[in-house]
């Protein structure tokens, strides 16, 4: 017979609860996400990682529908420290101590798998379709890309934040 055991509990017995308390928490920042779907994965997300906050930094997302948000978002908008903020706020949300870490493709990008990251890291995605407006490409401590080598040259924006603080996590966890 095979055991199956239930995430929760395998986590449980693994301590990774326990290694993450030794860090930093990750803030998460988006930047006029388009729909309701993808503002939920980025919350759910910010719960799998712990993120201390996020933020979604939009003029429509007051509009979308919440069941919408909470159906992608699994439950997460209820255990997550989220707000919607205009850009104008973002500047006094992120902690002064954190660095601001962008995801997106430009010539000044760096590979992700090359890059050290901070433990405290702000981690920022952009739209669906525009990216990153150029006000924060130019804030940026830093901006990474994700190297694609298939034929289709983009990610979805909450899968490249799903990799990025991943590998955030794996660094993390790797030096404490």
């Amino acid at each position: 017979m095979t055991d199956h055991k239930k995430s929760f509990e395998l986590f449980q017995e693994l301590k990774t609860s326990e290694i993450y308390n030794t860090i930093s928490r990750p803030v998460i920042i988006s930047d006029n996400l388009r729909t309701p779907e993808n503002m939920g994965s980025v919350l759910r997300l910010a719960g799998n990682i712990g993120a201390q906050k996020t933020l979604f930094v939009s003029d429509i997302a007051n509009q979308f529908k919440n069941y919408k948000i909470n159906k992608t978002a699994s439950g997460a908008a209820e255990k997550t420290n989220w707000k919607i903020i205009t850009f104008d706020e973002l500047e006094d949300e992120i902690p002064i101590e954190y660095q601001l870490i962008l995801l997106e493709t430009v010539s000044k990008s760096i590979n992700i798998y090359d890059f050290k990251f901070p433990e405290k890291t702000a981690f920022l995605i952009g739209n669906e379709v525009n990216g990153i407006r150029q006000e924060l490409l130019d804030k940026a401590d830093h901006v990474l890309h994700i190297p694609i080598p298939g034929p289709v040259s983009s990610l979805n924006t909450t899968h490249a934040l799903s990799i990025a603080v991943f590998e955030w996590y794996r660094q993390m966890v790797k030096i404490s």
